[in-house]
């Protein structure tokens, strides 16, 4: 501006300057656009030499890996076919992996998924029961990986001797063996995750009935951040209803892993009325030979209004929850393999 020269300066002029300079220094607060300095010199001049205020400084966003950062729990329910597997990455940096499938090929499905996530040790393995599509995929994982600790049940399943030489194994390896009773918390990631037990066959106990040995299954409800899940072996109606009169809305759950793929027998509605889940997952073999899952099941979990998954439709599955969120993506990356 030259000496000498008036100014002269309406309200609307001086209204609109005060405006640009106002919008001038929010821009310049979410961004590195300086103010515009003429109407800055301007405004000063108008306003007897006084700035205008420094521009708020931006909130810093926690760096990635920070203290503050959300940690994830990812599940994997597994497409082993007719059984179940389910491994579990847990915050802490650990991991845990309930049942193991039908087969202890080196060539399984199983092999190749831990192979692919290279996981060379598993600190929690847990057996919900000895009937061999839950066990057989343990002689694998016992024979070529390192593990921590085993959470067993003490029923005997006196139609075989594998669940006999899996135990032994693990006995030989010196791996720490656990039999959980009902009540019990188990220590995965204490302080961020809880892991209770609802249900299992703590004492021992021997049988060749297939309805006994699916009523003693280890039934665990992990919950991490607000969000639960229920894994429910192959448990069936009877223990349903125990567990509702013991916990009732105790037992409300996000995700329930359906209890013995979807039979009739298990899934009843008053179960499925105190669990509430959004989301149910069936661990169930394409054109298996027992009807799995059932149309009898499948009607209730609709009829309660959670969204089914199923293995055998959507391969392997992955859940995940992350601070606010929780939910499903497929895992494709072995999806040209074959259980």
């Amino acid at each position: 501006m030259q000496p000498g020269n008036r100014i002269t300066v309406t309200a609307r002029t001086l209204k609109s300057i005060l405006s640009s300079v106002l919008l001038l220094t929010a821009v310049s607060s979410y961004s590195t656009i300086p103010l515009n300095a003429a109407a800055v010199d301007t405004l000063k001049e108008l306003t007897g030499g006084v700035s205008p205020s420094a521009p708020p400084q931006p909130f810093p966003f926690p760096a990635a890996g920070s203290p503050t950062s959300a940690r994830s729990l990812t599940v994997y329910f597994l497409n082993i076919g007719q059984g179940d597997a389910a491994y579990i990455e847990l915050p802490n940096g650990q991991n845990a992996l309930i049942d193991a499938g039908p087969s202890r090929a080196k060539t399984s499905y199983l092999a190749s998924f831990l192979a692919e996530h290279n996981v060379v040790k598993i600190d929690n393995v847990v057996l919900t029961h000895p009937h061999a599509d839950h066990y057989t995929g343990l002689q694998y994982v016992f024979s070529n990986l390192t593990v921590a600790n085993f959470y067993d049940t003490q029923a005997d399943n006196t139609g075989t001797t594998v669940d006999e030489t899996i135990r032994a194994k693990a006995q030989a390896l010196g791996v720490n063996i656990v039999h959980p009773a009902a009540g019990d918390t188990l220590a995965w990631d204490p302080g961020e995750v809880t892991v209770r037990v609802l249900n299992a066959c703590s004492n021992p106990v021997m049988s060749g009935s297939g309805q006994f040995l699916n009523n003693c299954s280890i039934v665990l409800k992990i919950t991490y951040q607000n969000t639960s899940m229920l894994f429910t072996g192959d448990m069936q109606e009877s223990v349903e209803s125990s567990l509702v009169n013991e916990y009732g809305p105790e037992l409300k759950s996000d995700l329930l892993k359906v209890g013995h793929h979807g039979s009739q027998y298990s899934s009843s509605d008053g179960f499925l009325a105190a669990v509430r889940p959004h989301d149910a997952v069936i661990s169930v073999g394409a054109g298996n030979n027992y009807g799995h899952p059932t149309p009898f099941c499948l009607a209730r979990l609709q009829a309660s209004g959670a969204v089914i998954h199923r293995t055998d439709m959507s391969g392997t599955m992955e859940y995940t929850i992350s601070g606010a969120y929780s939910g499903f993506s497929l895992d494709d990356s072995l999806a040209s393999l074959r259980y």
